[in-house]
């Protein structure tokens, strides 16, 4: 099992996540992972829809994932559960204490960017917060429509279940702190099942406050 990103967990897969109000990545040798955060004021014009619904936006961008998996959308919304609950008690992310925090709501746009972001790691076999055009988180987040103040990532490959994967995320410093962000308001997760490659899962997280 390998974590990697600007922060996640994996079970016989891997994590990544990036997220926070700075800029900049970090490695965790321990859990195979690595974060990035980004903090832009000026980031995209558009507005991003914070509805709970978890609806995808209607543009060019996010069609292809509007249409997803039954299965899939129901993995999507309980890792949106687990995450409510633990931000609601606090958590100590590698030594550092978070008191317990506000919930997250799933946003549209939020949630398209991480679909967008999970499949293609799918289909083209790679695990990276930056894909094979150059395109990191949060250039991702603008093109689906979410302008934002702080936004972060996490990504994660191969665990079966949202269990599975939040325990690894909360278990590796920099993807669990990315989830207990205060300054996080909204959510976007995308699940991905491959039909073939080395993960059958694919997993992202994205967080982000407009």
């Amino acid at each position: 099992m390998t974590l990697a990103g600007c922060d996640g967990g994996g079970d016989e897969g891997e994590t990544d996540g990036a997220g926070g109000s700075g800029s900049g990545g970090s490695e965790d040798s321990q859990s195979g992972s690595d974060s990035d955060s980004g903090n832009d004021s000026a980031a995209s014009g558009a507005d991003s829809d914070g509805g709970g619904g978890g609806e995808i936006p209607a543009n060019g961008y996010c069609d292809p994932v509007s249409s997803w998996d039954t299965s899939m959308v129901e993995f999507e919304e309980d890792v949106l559960v687990i995450v409510n609950e633990v931000r609601a008690v606090g958590a100590s992310c590698g030594g550092q204490a978070f008191a317990g925090t506000g919930p997250l709501t799933m946003n549209p746009a939020l949630r398209c960017a991480a679909r967008v972001h999970s499949k293609d790691m799918a289909d083209r076999a790679f695990f990276d917060h930056t894909n094979p055009d150059g395109e990191d988180p949060f250039v991702r987040m603008e093109r689906a429509g979410y302008s934002y103040f702080t936004a972060g990532e996490n990504i994660a490959a191969g665990q079966p279940s949202p269990s599975e994967v939040m325990q690894g995320w909360m278990d590796s410093p920099g993807h669990c702190s990315n989830i207990m962000n205060p300054d996080f308001a909204e959510i976007g997760v995308g699940t991905f099942e491959a039909v073939d490659g080395p993960y059958r899962y694919l997993w992202t997280q994205t967080f982000g406050a407009s």
